[in-house]
């Protein structure tokens, strides 16, 4: 019987391995077709698409994408850290209440944030924020829950016995943070930063109210560009990406190591 359910759970496990990966292997083939047509002809593939995702139609919103979402990592992971700090660290008084308010975008649907946003800012006559500014606002609002509640758990599993060493060898509560606590952390601190760099990078259904004319990010001039065609330069665009985002993954967790935050050892 043992054996059957072993062989059952493999099957499910390549089942759900299959439907997840076949997708990102159809587009990986469909961006070297050979012709501008998608087409799947490997004895004839191409990787001249590439060579169109260095043109300006690409780059800048590239480059804007990226340079919103390394803000809003940085921003996030600054207050995410603060407040995680205050809230279960010292504990301070309506200290639920408080993380529940950190919680609740969360639990308004992005479409509705990016609506009251707009609104919210023609209300105030701020319309001319709208753009980067208003996207860097609302992405920081999007990741701070998950900077928050990662951070929170690292913070939840700090030994304070360490800190009570610290106060006992003559260390003040700033050096006692800075040298003890925040060194401890920062696998919870960096995954958190990691959430909310590829949250803005890939977000669509609150950027797409908030983006202006010759100031778009990259995922929404791929739905614009969906709209009129599918080529295998679109392809191209979403492998790229891909790499991009596992690259970053790579890099926060040489820098952090979250092998060490998942398994509770050493890496």
């Amino acid at each position: 019987m043992n054996w059957l359910l072993l062989v059952l759970f493999r099957l499910m496990l390549a089942g759900v391995l299959t439907f997840i990966t076949l997708p990102l292997a159809v587009v990986i083939a469909a961006s070297f077709s050979p012709t501008s047509a998608v087409t799947f002809r490997p004895w004839e593939w191409t990787a001249r698409w590439y060579g169109d995702l260095v043109s300006e139609r690409w780059l800048l919103p590239f480059l804007l994408s990226v340079k919103i979402a390394v803000i809003v990592s940085i921003v996030s992971g600054i207050i995410g850290v603060m407040a995680a700090y205050a809230v279960f660290y010292e504990k301070i008084r309506g200290s639920e209440a408080a993380m529940s308010a950190l919680l609740s975008p969360l639990s308004v649907p992005q479409i509705v944030k990016g609506v009251a946003i707009v609104l919210f800012l023609s209300l105030v006559g701020l319309q001319s924020f709208l753009g980067t500014p208003a996207l860097i606002a609302a992405h920081i609002v999007l990741a701070l829950p998950f900077v928050v509640r990662m951070v929170a758990t690292s913070i939840a599993n700090f030994d304070r016995n360490l800190d009570r060493a610290g106060q006992i060898l003559g260390a003040n509560k700033r050096q006692r943070v800075q040298y003890i606590l925040l060194p401890a952390i920062r696998p919870g601190v960096l995954s958190g930063m990691t959430f909310a760099f590829i949250i803005s990078f890939n977000n669509i259904p609150l950027s797409v109210f908030l983006v202006r004319p010759g100031d778009t990010t990259l995922p929404i001039t791929v739905i614009n560009y969906l709209e009129y065609s599918l080529d295998p330069v679109m392809a191209a665009v979403n492998v790229a990406s891909m790499i991009f985002i596992l690259a970053v993954i790579f890099l926060f967790e040489k820098i952090g190591g979250f092998s060490v935050k998942l398994h509770g050892g050493s890496k």
